[in-house]
């Protein structure tokens, strides 16, 4: 039988070292989120795919199959959408301040260096309209990476609302406001110039500024309402100047005009986490007031937070912040009969563990090759030392 061993494309193993960081990293994000006032929530990774088939979700990174009964699932590809379901079809009572962790799937292109598999944990604020749940997520951000020692971070701040108010005064049609949103992402001065003379408008002298209505928030936001006469982007700009000035005792923050989300489901404020040694984003995250309507009649203000975690730790590493596991010191041989005297000696000893050899002999090889200093025999009656070794 011939199996293959390769891994699928954008997953892979974490071995000792790198998995115990991992599985602390999820541990103290649980944790923080929990003093805070999170209650936590759990959903399968098997979703039907009408969970994520709607205007809000592009389905083009889905892995796709069918069940037992021909019924098309999906792997999850990010948890809001699958939270949303909950709140809306098990009568749980608004307000709500839940936060996750667990595994989402998405099908990058070959060869993009992005995992397919990622660990992620979050916040999702689902019942407050206030602007304090926007708060609330980009403290709750902040928090968690200065409890995790991640060094030089930034938090930058949008805002959906600019990004769809263009499009709704241009009227594009739909492919051409998909280039668009590609030349807004680059930051194609060449491009947003040719677009501009192609749809021209009273935004124009606004549009043609975005690529570059990047940097300190108190700057570029002054900036930008010197560009713009219209009441939908000087609401969103006021609305930014507001949070900023709330969260700016936390960190630096600042601001990018042109951030788009790749999940079109956001209404309001969005955000996203960055540091010098990180390629991307590893925190994103926004207001999305309608998206509970894929589910009900009805919608809810919501506002949530996700975290990369295998970002996370990979940064952990890269700053240092990761320490080696602490060497075993002692190794415990023991006769069968004596198991209750070497599992009670190692609980009371730190850094020991039990030998499962057979014979002393095999124990000390063991130990010499693993440089651990100290191998003694448990006896039914007797704790004998058989090997030491003085640590350089």
């Amino acid at each position: 039988m011939n199996l293959n061993k390769n891994l699928p494309t954008g997953t892979r193993d974490k071995l000792f070292r790198e998995a115990q960081a991992a599985y602390k990293i999820e541990q103290q994000v649980n944790y923080y989120f929990a003093n805070r006032g999170f209650k936590r929530i759990e959903t399968p990774v098997i979703e039907f795919g009408d969970v994520f088939s709607s205007e809000h979700q592009t389905d083009t990174n889905l892995y796709r199959f069918f069940d037992e009964k021909g019924r098309l699932t999906v792997l999850r590809p990010d948890m809001t959408l699958p939270i949303g379901r909950v709140v809306s079809t098990t009568g749980v009572t608004l307000p709500l301040k839940l936060s996750y962790s667990g595994k989402i799937f998405r099908a990058n292109e070959d060869f993009g260096g992005e995992q397919n598999e990622q660990t992620q944990a979050g916040i999702e604020i689902i019942g407050y309209p206030s602007i304090k749940a926007e708060v609330e997520c980009i403290l709750s951000g902040i928090g968690v990476l200065n409890a995790l020692e991640i060094p030089n971070f930034q938090i930058e701040l949008g805002h959906a609302a600019i990004y769809r108010r263009v499009i709704h005064l241009l009227n594009l049609p739909e492919t051409t406001e998909t280039d668009f949103r590609l030349l807004i992402q680059n930051k194609s001065l060449t491009g947003i110039r040719q677009f501009v003379t192609e749809n021209p408008s009273t935004l124009d002298d606004f549009i043609l500024a975005l690529p570059r209505l990047f940097g300190p928030a108190t700057i570029i936001l002054k900036q930008a309402k010197n560009l713009t006469t219209d009441k939908g982007i000087l609401t969103a700009l006021t609305e930014m100047e507001t949070i900023v000035g709330a969260v700016s005792y936390a960190a630096d923050i600042s601001v990018d005009l042109g951030l788009v989300q790749d999940f079109h489901y956001y209404t309001g404020i969005i955000f996203r986490g960055y540091a010098d040694l990180a390629a991307d984003n590893f925190l994103s995250g926004g207001r999305y007031d309608h998206l509970l309507e894929q589910f009900t009649s009805s919608s809810s203000p919501a506002v949530g937070l996700a975290l990369n975690l295998d970002s996370l730790t990979t940064l952990q590493n890269r700053a240092g912040i990761i320490k080696k596991q602490t060497p075993t010191t002692l190794l415990i041989h023991y006769d069968l009969d004596a198991i209750q005297q070497a599992e009670k000696l190692m609980q009371e000893t730190p850094n020991s563990e039990l030998s499962f050899f057979e014979t002393p002999t095999n124990a000390i090889s063991f130990a010499q090759k693993w440089q651990i200093p100290t191998v003694v025999h448990v006896a039914r009656h007797s704790i004998q030392t058989i090997f030491h070794k003085e640590v350089e």
